[in-house]
């Protein structure tokens, strides 16, 4: 049966051997058309898992947030075929806050089999992590840089922790992550426990969960340029 594979790709790790099962190696290197959020990663990815591999001989789809309708009717011409597909990500596991969904959609309709692979997510990760909830969560993804609508998500992530009990994860881009960190101490209470996961699967990872008024007395990296998750809780 045809199949969509949706590979996960690292955390910025350059070692995929490290992070990726041998499913998903042998789906990467058999599929010959790949749907991406950019070539850039991707062939990346292709290159440090078989390094004997060219990864330009692989015949890619870009799929992010400036792909348009009429770019998507030709992506469905790729599921007319008997080829199976490959789905990788910039970073992480594909089609979760990722455009790699809308080529999910279009698998299921044309009637073919959806494989997700084992790999890293940061999300899930952090949440491991973190100490907090994670049978009930909610993921906001980018915060908005618009004010009003930023103090309206952070209005519906307190009513989500002092309602339900969500532990609430989001990040920023990361030029972002200072300020966001700095929010985070001025809108919460003292007792409210912060995770900020840093780097996560580097060498340089850096993962601490304490409560607004621990963290005022912790000493704290630079979190620009990094990738960084922040979790709120209990």
């Amino acid at each position: 049966m045809r199949t969509l594979h949706l590979i996960p790709n690292t955390l910025n790790s350059r070692t995929p051997l490290e992070h990726l099962p041998v499913s998903a190696l042998n789906a990467l290197k058999s599929c010959n058309r790949i749907i991406v959020e950019s070539d850039r990663f991707a062939r990346r990815l292709i290159k440090d898992s078989f390094p004997n591999l060219n990864p330009e001989k692989k015949e890619s789809f870009l799929l992010n947030e400036h792909t348009t309708p009429e770019d998507l009717v030709d992506l469905l011409q790729w599921f007319k075929n008997d080829e199976d597909i490959a789905v990788i990500s910039d970073a992480g596991a594909p089609a979760v806050a990722d455009p790699g969904a809308a080529a999910v959609r279009i698998a299921h309709n044309a009637g073919w089999r959806v494989q997700p692979h084992i790999g890293p997510s940061s999300i899930l990760l952090a949440l491991m992590a973190s100490g907090m909830n994670g049978q009930q969560f909610s993921f906001k993804g980018y915060l908005p840089r618009d004010r009003k609508i930023r103090e309206r998500i952070w209005k519906e992530m307190k009513e989500g922790l002092s309602r339900r009990k969500e532990t609430q994860v989001f990040m920023e881009p990361p030029y972002r992550n200072d300020r966001a960190f700095k929010e985070c101490l001025n809108n919460l209470p003292a007792d409210q426990q912060l995770c900020v996961a840093v780097d996560i699967t580097l060498e340089t990872e850096w993962i601490r969960s304490f409560a607004i008024s621990d963290w005022k007395h912790q000493i704290v990296p630079d979190l620009d340029k990094r990738p960084c998750l922040f979790l709120i809780g209990h």
